[in-house]
């Protein structure tokens, strides 16, 4: 368990269950967020934690699955279907509630499918956009996402969501260098962006700041979701 030591005012404070559809603990995501974290306590899971390499290799997309894209413990990534990993993820979040968490964040902003749980189960997905939608406002967004195949999708959710196109680029979060990400970056602020959503929650703080330093202003899925998943612990924890 992470956040304040056991004992005293310990038993009081919330509690938040992290999971990935990758595997934990996520070294790359935690530093980024790790501050806003400081006033719970939270413990971390992954769906592929208790897979080998074999395991992994199943859950990739098969025929039209949608695909997701997450960090496997050394590094790599691993291509899942949204589908297939309902199981793992549901296994993840039956650990999260095992270890008593009064909430669970599911770290993936696809949309990914898993059973019920006995404590909400939220999803970053729908908290970053629900925040990055009031942000743009009546502007123009830009989106980036990890690999090309996701493209029709991100444009088609967030036209709908948001009643108007939006510009889209794919630039992954987890093997691109700095020049691709600032050239993904800049594409879309050409194309009319006011504000970019690195639409993936490996998308990091200093690749955010990297295109800050392009001139190009950018929210990551990170800070927006453990933003939105606080506040709702705060708000059920009172």
């Amino acid at each position: 368990m992470h956040g304040a030591a056991a004992g005293g005012a310990t038993g009081v404070r919330p509690k938040l269950g992290l999971v990935t559809i990758g595997q934990a603990p996520r070294v790359d995501l935690i530093p980024d967020v790790e501050a806003a974290l400081s006033g719970v306590d939270w413990v971390e899971h992954g769906a592929l934690d208790l897979l080998d390499a074999d395991g992994v290799a199943r859950l990739a997309p098969r025929g039209g699955e949608r695909t997701l894209v997450s960090r496997l413990r050394d590094g790599s990534r691993a291509r899942l279907g949204a589908t297939s990993i309902g199981p793992a993820l549901d296994d993840a979040i039956g650990r999260c509630v095992a270890d008593r968490c009064g909430a669970v964040l599911v770290l993936c902003t696809g949309r990914v499918e898993h059973g019920p749980a006995s404590v909400p189960v939220l999803h970053a997905e729908d908290l970053a956009h629900d925040l990055m939608v009031r942000l743009v406002g009546a502007g123009r967004l830009g989106v980036l996402c990890p690999v090309p195949e996701q493209l029709t999708d991100i444009r088609q959710r967030w036209g709908e969501r948001l009643g108007r196109p939006v510009v889209a680029a794919a630039v992954d979060p987890y093997t691109a260098g700095p020049d691709e990400v600032a050239t993904a970056g800049r594409s879309v602020a050409a194309g009319g962006a006011d504000v970019v959503f690195l639409d993936c929650i490996g998308y990091t703080q200093a690749q955010r700041q990297l295109l800050a330093a392009e001139g190009v202003r950018a929210e990551t899925a990170r800070h927006l979701a453990v933003t939105g998943a606080l506040d709702h612990l705060s708000a059920t924890s009172r």
